[in-house]
Order: structure tokens, then sequence, then C-alpha cells
């Protein structure tokens, strides 16, 4: 039997990730001074950081119907089971759009199709991937895995510490930023994702470079004493990467810690200095 798990690259999902779990990737559109690429393929993440400063406009769209609608027949015809874990239906219209192809084209083809709005972004989207890829790599059924996908979904932590205020104000997506903005001097805001949407979390304080650092009294009250598997996202900065991976391992029960970029989807609106720690409990 032929099988195959399918995100988009919100996921963030390291490279080797991809190719070690055999994992498809739809590229979003990232639209830089409105020349559009696709993210990832037309343009590396090293390269939109390094540019970063460079850019008058930026956003991002999602992978349009026309784009996967010929895709999604070839995949079809091509395995038995197909899985598709995506981007939150709040922050991105994938998963809108993967939809209406599936619902348009699903008598076509025999192939047993799953669609999962995952209600997450970044890495907290990628550890549901990688856990469902694993799964069917140990030969797991389809309803154990979708079972597995959506009791992940409810318990993925995110969080997202922003050093810098100046691109959250040009956010859109971000739920309670203006009234956090019209308040804020010298406060640095730590996003998170609740019910799909990416919201202001809590605030710091203080002149810490390293924000995560600022948060290890709010991780460790999240995750006590149990056993956890953990990804850490940065931007531009990657020099607090292997620190801040020891402090974890020495602090908490890790199974194991993912390092990845943050993707534009996330950048493009909280900056190239931004950090970030996903994380489930065991």
């Amino acid at each position: 039997m032929k099988r195959l798990i399918v995100t988009d690259s919100t996921s963030d999902l390291p490279e080797y990730i991809i190719e070690e779990l055999k994992i498809l990737v739809l590229p979003v559109n990232v639209v830089l001074d409105g020349k559009t690429m696709k993210d990832r393929v037309e343009i590396k993440i090293e390269d939109f950081y390094d540019r970063f400063d460079s850019f008058n406009t930026m956003s991002t769209t999602a992978v349009s119907y026309e784009e996967f609608a010929l895709l999604y027949l070839q995949l079809t015809q091509k395995y038995d089971e197909i899985i598709f874990i995506l981007c939150s239906s709040s922050l991105s219209k994938t998963y809108e759009n993967v939809l209406n192809v599936h619902n348009d084209f699903k008598h076509k083809h025999n192939c047993r199709v799953e669609l999962v709005d995952s209600m997450q972004c970044g890495m907290g989207l990628g550890l549901i991937v990688i856990e469902a890829a694993r799964s069917i790599e140990k030969g797991e059924s389809l309803e154990f895995i979708m079972t597995q996908v959506h009791r992940l979904a409810g318990q993925v932590a995110t969080y997202v510490a922003v050093p810098t205020l100046k691109y959250l104000r040009k956010g859109h997506r971000i739920g309670g930023a203006k009234a956090f903005l019209a308040s804020a001097m010298g406060v640095k805001p730590v996003l998170g994702i609740e019910d799909g949407k990416l919201i202001v979390k809590t605030k710091l304080l203080g002149k810490q470079k390293n924000l995560l650092l600022s948060l290890m009294d709010t991780l460790t009250q999240d995750i006590g004493t149990e056993s956890v598997t953990m990804a850490i996202s940065h931007a531009r900065d990657k020099t607090y990467v292997s620190s801040l991976s020891a402090l974890f391992n020495s602090t908490f029960k890790c199974k194991k810690i993912y390092v990845t970029y943050f993707g534009p989807s996330i950048g493009i609106n909280t900056g190239p200095e931004t950090m970030g720690v996903a994380f489930y409990r065991h």
C-alpha cells in the first residue's frame, strides 16, 4: 500500500526531516516587492532573511485552487491513502482551497483522502506532521494516525518571542496586537496560537536579548515533569540555538529537540530577530 503525508511550507519542517520521512510539502507563495515566488523553492529561507531589510513590501498567499488541482489528481492516482495536514484555516486559505479541490474531484479516484485543519502554524504544525509521518513508517492504520493527529493538534503549544514591535505594527493577522501596541512601552510581546489564531499571549519586560530565557518560568510551569518533544525556531539570528538546546535538555525530559527556521508566514509579521519554541507533552 502506498501512503503519503502532505503539508504546506508554513510547517517550517527542516529539510532533512522532509527527506527522511518522505513528506510532500506544498510551497506557499511569498510576495516580495510585488514579485511572487514559491517558498523554499524559488527563494531559499536563508536568502529571505539575508535580504529581509531590503524589501519594501512583503506578504504571503496560500496555495491556490488552480495550483493544487492537477497535483491532487496526480497524487490520488498514485497513492492508496493520503493525509493532508495543513496550516490553520484562520491564518491561511490553503486548507479551504485544498478542501474545495477535494470536494470537486473526490469521486474521480479510489484513494482514501483525509484533510486536517491543524489549527496550528510553524513548527506547531510541523511537530504534528512529523509524528504522523513516523506512524506511517511504523505501519499504523489510517484511523490510528487520524486520532493521533487530532490529539496532537489540541496539545501542541507555541511561543513566539518578538524582540521589536517594528514589524508587528504592520501585521494584520495577530489578534490583540492593536490593543497591545497602544500600551506598549519597551514591552516585548510573546505570541501564541489559540483556536487556530495567532494572538498576543503574554509580554516580557527588560533587556534580556534571548527572550526565550525570560520565558523559562512559563515553560517550566506548562511542561512540568512530563517528557516532551520540542522545536526551537529561529529567524536570522542562530547564535542562541545551541545554548538554548542544552538548557532545554538539562531542564526538561526532552525526547527530541528539532531546530529550524521560521518561514516567511511568521517572519514577515514578526521580523528577522524572532525566536520561538513549540512542544507537546507525551
